[in-house]
């Protein structure tokens, strides 16, 4: 009895300590993101879940061009019920308009326990971002702006 009290103790204290980790590779992303302008950069805003009400604090850092085709890494770094997050990274196409705005389109793979396959849709305009998402199991959007 006391070792398997004993044994969910340490579990407990091993998951609690690689909490902290998850996000590391988010927050150095963050720090190097340089200044910029058009789609790449720092981003700050929320996202709001229209099929469940859900809602967070949004962080994205859109990295310069990653192949020919106008493909950008997008990493994301999003917060749940106040205490819990996740951060992933999404290639998404984005094109520049005529009329100075940026669009974009994406696609990521989630494990089916957290919707599958997402899409994304958005545009950037000066220092604005709003875009929209949808999976088998959620839709909703978020908005963000560009953080200096």
């Amino acid at each position: 009895m006391k070792s398997a009290i004993l044994l969910r103790l340490a579990l407990g204290l091993i998951f609690l300590t690689t909490l902290p980790s998850c996000g590391f590779a988010f927050r150095s992303a963050w720090k190097k993101a340089p200044a910029t302008t058009g789609a790449e950069g720092k981003w700050s805003g929320t996202w709001h879940s229209d099929a469940t009400g859900h809602q967070g604090t949004l962080r994205c850092v859109v990295s310069a061009p990653v192949d020919k085709k106008g493909g950008h890494e997008f990493f994301y770094h999003a917060t749940w019920k106040k205490i819990l997050s996740g951060s992933y990274k999404a290639t998404h196409t984005v094109q520049k308009q005529k009329d100075g705005t940026y669009t974009f389109k994406g696609e990521h793979k989630m494990p089916d326990w957290a919707g599958g396959l997402y899409h994304y849709e958005g545009t950037i305009k000066g220092n604005d971002f709003n875009a929209c998402y949808q999976s088998s199991m959620d839709r909703g959007t978020y908005t963000m702006k560009r953080v200096p």
